[in-house]
């Protein structure tokens, strides 16, 4: 057989014959199909057919199932005619009706695929491999189709995947993150949603992270790009590259600097098997770095349950590499003070890469007696200049603080931040830039090592974070052991507002033994 989107996920399959066997129905037929699937409790029903005309009672049974509050997402091919006529059942103007366009390798509508408003988002539709029936049906075999009927169970089985995850959501929540998550190709610009691919490509990682976070309501008013944003690093760079055996969720890896004893970057969000994975970090020059892999069932990443491997590149060349191990593995290189191979030439980054940063976490920072002016600053392309502007307190090494690429704290990526100890001046203002991925969301926590914030008990300090040098969106400081605020980074803040700020504090209370372990520090 041919592996499915769902292959690995124990999810049960409902058939619904709504055509005979010459390939040719009517709509009754379609409609006791549709009928015969939500009655058996289906959840996600893909529709790999269509016809020019619209029934009224396939309407009447869409709308009832609206107004009965039935959860179920209904994915449809938009149609093979190559023009912008409408195909049913794809183009009901239904909230439980998706249309799928289909597009090229390269990301290009294909030329027979239908488009017009009705269209939704887009998977791939040309070549795709299938089983088939042969000799009536007495033997199968393999053969490669095109069209909108091969894209629209792409979409079907990423649906069905994400809400396995999370059963609980709705069906406008599933709907959403397929459609707030898909990728929009290259050629299209800065396009939202088209009538070509709608939303843009559908993409099952992205998808599942903003099911989880699910607190949005709409879309970005500038969508992200398949085009790689160049890491724009004018220090030395770790590319962690990771590739997932068919258990990805038992995966987990940290990086540390041992020169300074802070965390770089940490991963343990795999959700697909047999996945490669990439990540690429700017460090400062000469460092030696302590990485741990572990697998939480204690057999590795190869080669019991499939072919998983890691590899490490600094500045381009491999310094240490594996799979083959049991609950874990450690590799150290680099040395503290020793430059490190001479960076390659040009490098662009994968979609999990962390931001430039104007401010290393491992030099201290600059002061200045009061606030000032960053020095001009300027992001790459798919990027937003991220500010931070903090003043310390009475005990500035008390603070500490954490920025990440994260739907949810636990499963983000660490992009910046400052440990404790790393702010030595009181009542001094530092000021942070750092570039961030456009349309991405992120959270910014702030720690007081002695659980009483940055004012007002010893001192006025206080914090502001703003985004391309605009006036800052939040700030505090009257806070506890701690302040988080979880944002979307849109360069205008209006889209950002309407994505809401999420601010979590904790209040002021008893001092707290920070010499055990930090549980934040590494989280």
């Amino acid at each position: 057989g041919v592996v499915g989107v769902t292959s690995k996920a124990n999810m049960p399959l409902h058939i619904g014959k709504g055509l005979g066997d010459d390939g040719f129905g009517s709509n009754s037929g379609v409609l006791a199909a549709m009928e015969s699937c939500v009655q058996s409790g289906a959840k996600v029903i893909n529709m790999s057919l269509g016809g020019p005309d619209a029934s009224g009672a396939v309407e009447e049974f869409l709308t009832k199932l609206e107004n009965d509050g039935t959860d179920v997402l209904i994915v449809a091919a938009a149609g093979n005619n190559g023009d912008s006529s409408f195909s049913f059942p794809a183009s009901y103007n239904s909230p439980l009706v998706m249309s799928v366009a289909a597009v090229e390798s390269n990301g290009d509508r294909a030329g027979f695929s239908q488009y017009n408003n009705q269209v939704d988002i887009a998977a791939p539709g040309v070549d795709i491999k299938s089983t088939v029936t042969m000799n009536a049906g007495r033997d199968f075999g393999y053969t490669s189709w095109d069209g909108t009927s091969m894209a629209s169970p792409h979409v079907a089985g990423v649906a069905a995947l994400i809400w396995s995850h999370y059963p609980s959501k709705s069906v406008a929540d599933v709907r959403t993150a397929l459609e707030c998550s898909a990728v929009m190709p290259e050629q299209y610009g800065d396009d939202v949603k088209n009538n070509e691919v709608g939303y843009g490509v559908v993409n099952a990682k992205n998808a599942l992270a903003l099911l989880e976070f699910s607190d949005f309501s709409g879309c970005p008013t500038i969508a992200p790009t398949m085009a790689p944003t160049p890491l724009d690093c004018s220090e030395d760079i770790i590319e962690i590259i990771i590739t997932t055996d068919i258990y990805p969720s038992e995966t987990a890896w940290v990086l540390t600097n041992s020169c300074s004893n802070t965390e770089v970057a940490s991963e343990d969000n795999h959700p697909f098997g047999e996945y490669e994975y990439t990540t690429k970090i700017c460090v400062p020059p000469g460092g030696e770095y302590f990485f741990r892999i572990t697998d939480s069932f204690g057999d590795g990443i190869c080669c019991s349950n499939g072919q998983g491997s890691y590899n490490i590149l600094y500045n381009g060349e491999s310094v240490a590499s594996g799979g083959e191990f049991l609950n874990e593995d450690i590799k150290i290189f680099g040395q503290c003070g020793t430059p490190p191979p001479s960076p390659a030439p040009q490098v662009t980054a994968t979609p999990s890469v962390a931001p430039t940063s104007s401010h290393s976490p491992s030099y201290p920072p600059t002061t200045t007696g009061a606030p000032s002016q960053v020095a001009t600053f300027s992001c790459p392309s798919g990027q937003v200049e991220f500010s931070l502007t903090l003043t310390t307190d009475n005990y500035p090494e008390e603070t500490k603080w954490i920025l990440k690429e994260a739907f949810k704290w636990q499963t983000g990526t660490k992009i910046a931040g400052e440990p404790f100890g790393a702010y030595n001046s009181s009542q001094t203002t530092y000021i942070e830039t750092i570039c961030i991925k456009k349309n991405k969301s992120h959270i910014f926590r702030i720690n007081d090592k002695a659980n009483d914030g940055l004012c007002c008990d010893h001192g006025n300090g206080e914090y502001s974070i703003a985004l391309n040098g605009q006036e800052p969106f939040h700030s505090g400081g009257n806070f506890g052991k701690k302040e988080q605020v979880k944002f979307m980074a849109f360069p205008d803040y209006s889209d950002m507002q309407a994505f809401t700020i999420e601010i979590e504090r904790e209040p002021k209370g008893v001092y707290l033994d920070w010499t055990s372990k930090d549980e934040e520090e590494n989280s």
